[in-house]
């Protein structure tokens, strides 16, 4: 059987149905490709422990939530979808039993952060104050256009005088890390502890030269939040339901065999049953590079024909990956958390998202480097509590909670395999360390817990190798148009028509809807589309 379509997606994550429902809104007959039985790929809700405790399994946070074009654009919020913004977004709380916490309210967080340090309060607030003034421009120019090149922005940087005018945005930031970044601007480092944690939650290492530069960013939206209210699977039955309301088609359990490709252009996409369906106009990946041209090419025809030797060795051996992962604990609860830091800071028992243990830049840079020897840290986990803001996710009293540790893909040199064996091990220190802080977990609160390795992770999500969440790592090499290399940091490849816009592309993972918005900006030039959606 042979059916056509004038554009084929491959991959039915966030960016693929967001890619697909654009199309079919500009009149394209638009087919969405997944392999796995639903959609939605990193937007994953599932009943882990017991029926009734919905536990997200992949992306919990969404932190663009309109700012993302899409989200207008699409008309998500008319799908079904409802977002809480939390009043009480995210605290620290340090080994002390103090807390800092991040409020809704921005100048709440300064009084919270002026109990530590008066002076960073203030720094703070300019900050945060100064990169949300330009956060517009930003989010237009770095993360909803097809990216420019590092040497660009540093020009643009320099013909706006942009140092002149920023007491924290400049071009040194460029050759800076994150720490150099915080050492330079604030004194106290349970502060600076909390403020590199928030940047390594969204996949920005504190100690990676040049990630500065996107930091100013992050402040800018560190109370922007959100929570998907009955699970983030919402997000993707939205994406989908707009597909389809504009004539667009999704087809799961399809696994790709190949991308057809004749006289150098892909025409197609065969699968695994041998269905052909033939492209019109192009074929999209929203998977990783490895998948699309080391799996779905003729590997015989790249070699000789379609794809230049350097290419196919860059795909092999240099695509960036991120040097470590999420290890993640789901638990059913009978209670909330009651932290002991409640005595300082009652509004801890509150928050939605809760970092543990770090109180210092040190100490998280020391855990990086036993991670970076594959060996597994004492786990300060980020967790969270959904329930306390969103009462569909539990049954009655009851809860779910969430918690991520940063750990390595591999375990010492038995390789990912061995965390077969110790994840339940692993699962019960991050359980300890989290009741350390909140005594009423010890007891009689966990009903039932799963974990869910980074080995875990590729075996859900192929496309996510060695448990990458990201897709790609998050350095200054592989950012802008360099992500993931050269040939690809615009969205089109080396073959003809076949374009890539998954989160292995600018601007990076994470529900961002950048890859696909960018994407789409590209294929309408090629292909001629008027442009309805609204400029950034």
């Amino acid at each position: 059987m042979i059916t056509q379509y004038d554009v084929i997606i491959i991959g039915a994550g966030h960016n693929g149905l967001t890619l697909g429902a654009y199309l079919a809104r500009s009149g394209l007959s638009v087919v969405v490709l997944e392999a796995r039985h639903e959609e939605g790929g990193g937007l994953s809700t599932e009943e882990l422990t017991y029926p009734g405790f919905l536990h997200n399994v992949h992306a919990n946070y969404h932190t663009f939530v309109d700012l993302a074009p899409p989200v207008s654009d699409l008309k998500i919020r008319d799908h079904g979808v409802q977002y809480v913004k939390p009043e009480v977004q995210m605290a620290s709380i340090y080994p002390d039993n103090t807390a800092l916490v991040i409020y809704d309210d921005i100048e709440k967080t300064a009084a919270s952060f002026a109990r530590f340090s008066q002076k960073d309060a203030e720094t703070f607030l300019r900050l945060y104050k100064e990169a949300h003034g330009y956060v517009d421009l930003l989010l237009g120019t770095l993360m909803f256009e097809p990216p420019m090149s590092v040497k660009e922005l540093t020009k643009a940087l320099s013909v706006f005088k942009v140092g002149n005018r920023s007491q924290f945005l400049s071009v040194k930031l460029r050759k800076e890390t994150i720490n150099q970044f915080l050492d330079e601007h604030f004194e106290n480092s349970k502060i600076k502890a909390h403020l590199a944690f928030h940047g390594a939650v969204c996949g920005y290492g504190n100690n990676i030269e040049g990630l500065a530069i996107g930091f100013p960013l992050l402040m800018g939206k560190i109370n922007n939040w959100h929570l998907s209210i009955g699970g983030s699977h919402r997000l993707a039955h939205a994406l989908w339901r707009d597909l389809a309301n504009h004539g667009g088609v999704l087809i799961t359990d399809a696994r790709v065999d190949g991308i057809v490709v004749e006289n150098k252009k892909a025409v197609g996409v065969k699968l695994q049953d041998g269905t052909e369906l033939k492209a019109n106009k192009c074929v999209v990946s929203t998977v990783s590079v490895e998948q699309t041209f080391l799996e779905f090419i003729d590997r015989k025809k790249s070699d000789d024909d379609l794809l230049e030797p350097e290419f196919v060795n860059k795909v092999q051996n240099e695509i960036l990956h991120q040097s470590w992962s999420l290890f993640s604990v789901h638990l059913a609860m009978s209670q909330a958390p009651n932290y002991i830091a409640s005595e300082f800071e009652p509004d801890v028992n509150k928050a939605w998202v809760v970092n543990l243990g770090y109180d210092s830049l040190e100490a998280l840079n020391d855990d990086w480097d036993v991670i970076a020897k594959n060996g597994l840290p004492d786990p300060r986990p980020n967790v969270a509590v959904n329930s306390l803001y969103d009462p569909t996710d539990a049954p009655d009293g009851c809860y779910t909670g969430l918690i991520r540790q940063f750990a390595p893909y591999e375990i010492g040199s038995d390789g990912p395999a061995a965390w077969d064996e110790i994840s339940g091990i692993y699962g019960q220190k991050c359980i300890d360390a989290w009741a350390k802080f909140a005594p009423n977990l010890a007891e009689d609160a966990i009903l039932k817990w799963a974990t869910y390795s980074p080995h875990d992770i590729t075996v859900k999500l192929p496309n996510m190798v060695r448990g990458d969440w990201m897709m790609g790592q998050i350095t200054l090499s592989n950012m802008l148009d360099q992500r993931p290399t050269s040939e690809l940091g615009g969205y089109r490849t080396p073959i003809k028509d076949l374009y890539m816009a998954g989160s292995t592309q600018h601007p990076h993972g994470f529900i961002t809807f950048g890859p696909a918005y960018n994407a789409l900006s590209v294929i309408a030039e090629d292909l001629g589309i008027e442009r309805w959606w609204r400029e950034v």
